[in-house]
Parts: C-alpha cells; sequence; structure tokens
C-alpha cells in the first residue's frame, strides 16, 4: 500500500546512518532497500489540544487519559475502516515488496523487564500478552484502533506496529496510545509517544513512548525481539485479539516474490497483529504484522516482509528514549 506522505507538516527525513545515536553508543549502520524512514512529532488533534491544562509531558498526557475513556476505546474502528486503507485495499494495493532477504540477516533478542511486574489474572501478565497490546488513534477526525508490539532496543522505548497506523494519506495520527496486555481495560495504564516512525514504501511503523510514572516501557514489562532479511518459509505465530483475549495461530509463511503471507484458521471476527518467529512460549522475535487480509482466501493474512526496510526503521529509532 503506498501511503503519501505530508508536504505542510515538519517531517524528519531520517537515513539509519545518523539516526539518533546515544553518546558513546555504536553509531547505527544504513542498509540499501527502501529508502529513508519518516518521522514527527506526536501531536493531540485540535479538541484534545484544547483540554490541556498546564504545560509538558504530563499535561498532555492528562488530556489523552481523559479523551481516551473507555466508551471512546469501545467505539474505537479497526483501522481496516480507514477510508483510505479501504480505498487503497480494494485497488488491489498491497503494499509489499520483496520476499526474500535483501542482504544480511539480522536479530536483536528480546529482554525480560527489570523486575516481574505484579498483577493477578490470566492471561494478564504473560510475557507475550503483556508485550501486546492496542493502540488508539485518531485519523480525520475518526478514532480507530490497531495492535502494537513492545520492542527490544537501547533506548527501551519502543512500540512496533503497522506504518498506516501512523501515517495514512498525508496524515499523521494524532492522540495516539498505547495500551499493553488490553483486556478491555487497561491493567498496566496508559503509554504515550513523543514521537512516530514509519517508512515511505512499506507499511511498517514504530513509536517512541514517554515514561510512565519514572519507567520506560521494555524496562517495566519486557521486549520482543525483532529480525529481519530472514529465509522463508518460516514457523510463525500470529497473535490478535478475540473479544478482548489474546489468541495465537501457528502457521508457516511463505512469499511468492511480491507477496508475504500465512494461512491461519482463527476464530472469526479475530483482530490480527504481530507475528512471531522463534517463539518459545513467552518470547519471540517480531518478523511481520498483519497488514491486510484476502477475499479470495479468507484464512490468508498478509505482512510486509521484514527486510532492509525494518533494518533502517530499527537502527533510526533504537538509541532513542524519553
Amino acid at each position: 500500500m503506498s501511503r503519501k506522505l505530508p508536504g505542510s507538516l515538519a517531517v524528519v527525513v531520517l537515513t539509519a546512518a545518523v539516526a539518533f545515536a546515544a553518546p558513546g553508543a555504536a553509531q547505527a549502520r544504513s542498509v540499501p532497500g527502501d529508502g529513508p524512514v519518516v518521522s514527527a512529532v506526536a501531536q493531540l488533534s485540535p479538541e484534545v489540544a484544547r483540554t490541556v491544562t498546564g504545560t509538558g509531558v504530563e499535561a498532555r498526557q492528562r488530556a489523552l487519559a481523559e479523551y481516551w475513556t473507555p466508551a471512546r476505546m469501545r467505539a474505537a474502528k479497526p483501522e481496516s475502516e480507514i477510508p483510505a486503507v479501504q480505498a487503497a485495499r480494494a485497488a488491489g494495493q498491497s503494499g509489499q515488496r520483496a520476499s526474500q532477504p535483501q542482504g544480511p540477516p539480522g536479530t536483536i533478542a528480546p529482554a525480560a523487564p527489570a523486575a516481574e511486574p505484579i498483577i493477578a489474572g490470566y492471561p494478564v501478565g504473560h510475557p507475550v500478552a503483556r508485550t501486546t497490546g492496542k493502540v488508539f488513534f485518531t485519523v480525520n477526525g475518526g478514532n480507530y484502533t490497531c495492535m502494537g508490539t513492545i520492542v527490544n532496543t537501547e533506548g527501551k522505548s519502543a512500540v512496533w506496529t503497522a506504518g498506516h497506523c501512523v501515517i495514512w494519506d498525508g496524515l499523521w495520527a494524532t492522540n495516539w496510545v498505547f495500551v499493553p496486555n488490553w483486556n478491555g481495560s487497561a491493567p498496566y495504564g496508559y503509554w504515550y509517544p513523543t514521537r512516530l516512525f514509519t517508512t515511505p514504501a512499506n507499511d511498517v511503523g514504530a513509536a517512541v513512548l514517554a515514561r510512565n510514572n519514572g519507567w520506560r516501557i521494555c524496562d517495566y514489562l519486557g521486549g520482543q525481539g525483532i529480525a529481519w532479511n530472514r529465509g522463508l518459509p518460516a514457523d510463525v505465530y500470529v497473535f490478535g485479539y478475540y473479544a478482548s483475549e489474546l489468541v495465537a495461530g501457528r502457521s508457516p509463511a511463505y512469499g511468492n516474490g511480491s507477496d508475504y503471507y500465512l494461512v491461519v484458521s482463527m476464530p472469526p471476527g479475530t483482530f490480527l497483529g504481530p507475528w512471531l518467529i522463534e517463539f518459545d512460549g513467552n518470547w519471540g522475535l517480531l518478523n511481520g504484522y498483519s497488514v491486510a487480509r484476502s477475499g479470495s482466501c479468507p484464512q490468508c493474512v498478509y505482512s510486509p516482509y521484514y527486510g532492509n526496510q525494518v533494518a533502517n526503521l530499527y537502527n533510526a529509532i533504537r538509541y532513542l528514549s524519553s
């Protein structure tokens, strides 16, 4: 899917080679393949901005917490109902590129949290449940929801998602919030971004989150690993929400030169998100994100192939923290 980038907004164009390296940290290395990474400061919609009292991150967080009531979250539409997304899919724009390695493979291991969070109930608190969650955001006046996954980085502040969950048709999402381990409520609170990221050519996206009560999200909840330029077929676990319960399916993933897909049987109405490989029941490597289904193959789920564009996006955010 081709997603227009805004012309009037202040957009930062990055290459991974100059991406926010922390003092003393190894410089991020760019890889050829799919062009630059783009980003924008996370914004509030005018409606929410009018409710901000005070200044600074905490004032913005209070306004977002007041906006995203349980009723608004329940009413948020699936990202597949964004009009521009529907139009692109109807036109047959799958958003996929190559489905074979574009360079050397890369792997970032998952990370357990600094200390296990204590909270009762299941699946609340399970590592894969608490590193997965729902994203809520506003685009062009409408409220929508996607899934997001905490990914391990040096900055310990990154959440990965689909690109159309941060920008579509030239519009950066506003009022963006990540709710880890969403189960109809927010057992680990609400986490707000400082900046949103995507790549122009592929439907991949990420956010760098502000601290919550002094915690960086990966330190608090842990983060899944991530991998790119892996060969196919791969043994994939795909996760999604069936109502408010996190469920999983398992399937090989295949590529036919342009598409990267799996065929998986999940309960009707399941809202699909991350793909993990080398999953041990708790931790794995993020290697895809559900972005589309096929009308001709209802059990087929598609993702961009995780190649050089993912390496560049990861390198652009890996040292960022709040």
